[in-house]
């Protein structure tokens, strides 16, 4: 009996001290806003399926913030124009992440997770796909 209450106990600080590792499903606000503010970059812009991801956009930065739902998109130090400046938009994304509205435009979610959102429309019959991934 001693062996087995011996036994029991090493194998109970045996788990006690293990690590415990869990995976956190987190909800897709979360992803887009980090849990409270996250700056992505800009990584791909394609208009009819045309690249438009020029050198003055690739310094942009884009903070989502959750608890505003504001969406600010901060223009680098290269300007694509003289009257570039930073604006700022009020953002929406559904529950499930299928869909981000960013200043009353809805686009589709093709991709959100921790490191990479790629959002698609449809504007002037064309189709523009944005991508974004994560300041490093």
């Amino acid at each position: 009996m001693k062996k087995i209450s011996m036994l029991l106990a090493t194998i109970s600080l045996i788990t006690a001290c293990s690590p415990i590792e869990k995976e956190i499903q987190l909800m897709p606000i979360d992803y887009l806003t980090g849990g409270q503010i996250k700056t992505w970059k800009l990584t791909q812009f394609k208009n009819a399926e045309i690249d438009q991801l020029v050198d003055c956009l690739k310094d942009d930065t884009f903070t989502f913030r959750k608890k505003e739902n504001l969406y600010e998109w901060s223009k680098g130090e290269s300007k694509c124009y003289s009257e570039d400046k930073d604006t700022v938009f009020d953002f929406k994304l559904a529950a499930d992440g299928s869909t981000l509205v960013i200043n009353e435009y809805e686009y589709k979610v093709n991709r959100l997770d921790i490191n990479n959102l790629e959002i698609e429309i449809v504007l002037n019959g064309h189709k523009q796909i944005i991508g974004y991934s994560t300041l490093k």
